[in-house]
């Protein structure tokens, strides 16, 4: 057992913030992540959630993982991903980077934190596969030529240490409603159920906004911005006009709730206009986001603010609010 993993059976609500339900949904939401960076990188379009008993399976039709791929000690790089923490955003210096939590370490903490992992990977002609037990290998990469693409971990969460073997299964299902909508055109999928969103935020603003007005009623003022200035995709969303507005957002998909410079920038925009939606909602995808605090509660980099502020205020003109 590497130090890493020792460390993180050791106090892991240090590395996922709680145990319990909350603790297993956030390993969950490290393997979407993981998918969805397959997707920004225009390798995957959908990423399934699927359970049954206390197994727990994560797939994708990304690129697979690097078991073709040398990593340290003669192991391959994936399984270095399943068995040491890196000290740098990413283990292969990717970027943008996705999030779902406030403090993510990536794929070493389904590891350290179950009985039982099952990795089957497709990559460079093979389909690779990989068991890991209590945070250890417990097998070598097996091979065998395969045509086909995508990656499926399967899981068993360690209820001794985690205190549960259960996610708390409606957090995981909201996290994968809202996912959708800050990243237009991905499927994702719990069971049964799909969550779909080609328009993005805007789909999610006229949810909240709506009250006894129908989606398609004519006098509903609406914004959507989906653009990319500067090296940072803004995807935004207002709908309604209200004394006070709804608020949501997020930056390299964790949700920032306690908002920061690209709220600013929209807030600035929509001032000028003197516009209050009855819901607003802004997603910024970059290389090196600032936040405030460890968490990521809030954005801090004051150059957000500007190109949003400015990208919102050309919308408005677009559209012939300004």
């Amino acid at each position: 057992m590497s130090e890493a993993i020792a460390a993180i059976r050791q106090r892991p609500g240090m590395y996922i913030g709680d145990t319990g339900p909350r603790g297993v949904a956030h390993l969950v939401q490290e393997l979407v992540a993981n998918g969805l960076d397959q997707y920004i990188a225009g390798h995957a379009s959908r990423i399934i959630v699927t359970h049954q008993g206390t197994a727990i399976c994560v797939s994708d039709d990304g690129a697979g993982l690097p078991f073709n791929e040398p990593g340290a000690e003669g192991r391959s790089l994936a399984e270095t991903y399943f068995t040491e923490y890196h000290q740098t955003p990413t283990a292969d210096g990717h970027s943008p980077h996705v999030h779902l939590n406030p403090g993510g370490v990536g794929l070493i903490v389904v590891t350290a934190l179950s009985c039982t992992v099952s990795v089957v990977s497709h990559r460079g002609g093979f389909r690779w596969q990989q068991q890991f037990e209590n945070g250890c290998a417990v097998s070598s990469p097996q091979k065998r030529p395969s045509t086909d693409r995508g990656t499926r971990i399967t899981f068993v969460p360690d209820a001794k240490t985690l205190l549960s073997s259960s996610p708390s299964w409606s957090l995981v299902r909201r996290k994968l409603f809202d996912t959708a909508h800050l990243f237009p055109g991905i499927v994702l999928g719990l069971q049964e159920e799909v969550f779909h969103s080609p328009h993005g935020l805007i789909d999610l603003a006229e949810f909240f906004s709506a009250k006894d007005e129908p989606f398609s009623n004519p006098d509903q003022r609406t914004l959507k911005v989906d653009i990319e200035v500067d090296g940072i995709h803004i995807n935004a969303a207002a709908c309604g006009t209200a004394e006070k507005c709804h608020w949501l957002s997020w930056c390299n998909g964790t949700a920032t709730s306690l908002h920061g410079t690209h709220v600013a920038g929209f807030k600035d925009a929509l001032r000028s206009e003197k516009w209050t939606p009855a819901a607003a909602m802004i997603h910024v995808l970059m290389k090196q986001p600032q936040f405030g605090a460890p968490t990521r509660a809030s954005l801090t980099n004051e150059h957000v603010r500007k190109v949003v502020r400015q990208a919102i205020r050309d919308q408005l003109k677009k559209n012939g609010s300004i």
